[in-house]
């Protein structure tokens, strides 16, 4: 049976590109050397965009914004307040987002893979957008914009290019 005759053509068409912008976030941080991880400018740093961008596919894989902790796997509340290079560069080790990323694909998975068509039209907790299908092809696309910037710093350090996947 294809995806198309199992009503799950959605599912499998939004896992997969997923699945090829979190594989090209993840050759990113495998071509990052450690003296590069931490790199920022002004208030954009290499390892928070990586943090930042795992985090918020688990964001919005959810259907309750309000049960999200940002900054939770990584071991700090996130506020207005927070210091990004005094209390968050120092949590943001490679492993750590590694971990971070297996446990967001697993996630990814588990919720993708069970719907159907017809449910991603439906609506959730993210009052503000129309349906699952449009949160999460703005997440998709709010993945690739961070993964952007994020292959375009290595560029800028003359580091070799991570590859469309």
């Amino acid at each position: 049976m294809n995806a198309e005759q199992s009503g799950n053509t959605i599912a499998k068409v939004l896992e997969a590109q997923y699945t090829g912008s979190l594989n090209m976030l993840q050759a990113a941080i495998a071509a990052v050397p450690d003296d590069k991880w931490h790199t920022g400018v002004g208030a954009w740093f290499y390892s928070y965009n990586v943090y930042h961008t795992i985090e918020s596919v688990q964001f919005y894989l959810g259907s309750d914004p309000d049960a999200m902790k940002w900054g939770a796997r990584a071991g700090f509340e996130w506020s207005p307040d927070t210091n990004i290079e005094k209390d968050v560069l120092p949590r943001l080790t490679k492993e750590l987002v590694n971990s971070y990323m297996l446990e967001v694909r697993q996630k990814l998975s588990n919720v993708l893979s069970p719907m159907r068509d017809e449910e991603f039209f439906q609506t959730d907790g993210f009052h503000w957008i129309d349906s699952v299908f449009e949160k999460l092809v703005y997440c998709l696309r709010h993945t690739a914009h961070h993964v952007g910037e994020i292959c375009r710093a290595l560029i800028e350090w003359g580091l070799e290019p991570v590859k469309w996947s």
